[in-house]
């Protein structure tokens, strides 16, 4: 039997409502030889997604959103992965079609896809940001510098998971936005840390997508395709950002994350990626402090406690790539896959 040339995997956890409207928004649009697979955290059973014969609904025991796309590449059968969040809005009909050709370039390892903001007011709206040279270019790229945070060059995917602008018109990049990217299914988990998804089990970790394409940037050319597909139609119920203070301490955390897989990926210093984070942090502290004496709130001062728990539990954290985490994630996966199939019948 001929393999699917595409699935499209979708990760949601509590949306029942908006993933059912994207899931109904493929249904009309997607080809046979396209899968549907939606990956489920959600506290109760998405009862009107099980039902439907035409998807595979996989069951998550992980509230843990790269286990969740892991979960997904292993039903999966095809060699070009589509992930999508669960609240995505379709503005382009043929967008299966239009990333199938560009993985006809076999050198393509994978694809980051364009898509904007339905409203300006999102999650992360109520995250105050600096008060210090935000319209002054020169200063703030002063500022940049200075503090271990550069405004990086097109496509490039830097220390701190600082990222350089997508390339206008498209072209190579390092990064992927976890929103909306397409991946070679050889090019998915490879030469990868199981540990992501420890650190996102601990509450601890964002930013994964950052790293996920930095990772397929070394398997082949991983591309950005500057044609809008999608619409992001924030909830205002990310799990990331209801809690400022947990936001915040999860940002600090995984800027040291992001910066040690860096290292690793290019086989560079660990101990240097560590003081260079530490560097980064200590002044994203004294600006937070300073914001704060200048304008002070209650937002602000759940950001700079958040931000300091988050270095604190940075500095004794045990960087490490494991074949025992592997194994051990690799199997919660199987137990979960095996659930599917005992209680699916398509």
């Amino acid at each position: 039997m001929q393999s699917r040339s595409t699935d499209i995997i979708i990760t949601t956890y509590n949306r029942a409502d908006k993933v059912h409207e994207l899931v109904s928004q493929l249904l009309e649009i997607v080809e046979d030889n396209a899968k549907i697979i939606v990956v489920d955290s959600s506290e109760t059973i998405n009862t009107r997604l099980q039902e439907k014969s035409e998807i595979c609904y996989l069951r998550s025991s992980h509230k843990n959103q790269p286990y969740q796309r892991y979960l997904g590449f292993l039903a999966s059968q095809a060699e070009i992965l589509i992930f999508l969040d669960d609240d995505m809005e379709i503005v382009e009909k043929n967008f299966v079609y239009k990333i199938d050709k560009l993985f006809e370039n076999n050198k393509i390892a994978g694809v980051a896809l364009k898509f904007i903001d339905k409203d300006k007011d999102t999650s992360l709206s109520k995250i105050p940001s600096s008060k210090f040279f935000r319209k002054d270019r020169i200063l703030k790229d002063i500022k940049g510098w200075l503090t271990g945070y550069p405004r990086l060059n097109t496509g490039k995917f830097g220390s701190c998971g600082n990222r350089g602008p997508q390339p206008a018109g498209g072209g190579e990049t390092e990064w992927v936005s976890g929103g909306a990217f397409a991946a070679r299914r050889s090019a998915m988990f490879q030469k990868f840390n199981y540990q992501l998804f420890s650190i996102f089990e601990d509450r601890l970790g964002m930013g994964e997508d950052g790293i996920i394409g930095y990772g397929l940037s070394k398997m082949g050319h991983l591309v950005y395709h500057d044609e809008l597909f999608f619409l992001h139609n924030d909830q205002k119920d990310s799990t990331y950002a209801n809690d400022t203070m947990a936001f915040a301490k999860r940002v600090a955390f995984s800027r040291l994350y992001l910066s040690l897989e860096r290292a690793r990926l290019n086989q560079n210093s660990i101990f240097l990626a560590r003081i260079h984070y530490n560097y980064y942090i200590a002044w994203r502290v004294a600006g937070l402090l300073l914001n704060l004496i200048i304008n002070p709130s209650k937002v602000r001062w759940e950001v700079l406690k958040g931000t300091l728990i988050g270095w604190h539990q940075a500095l004794f954290f045990k960087f490490t790539m494991s074949d025992e985490i592997a194994r051990y994630w690799h199997l919660e996966a199987v137990r979960d896959m095996r659930g599917f199939d005992s209680n699916s019948d398509k």
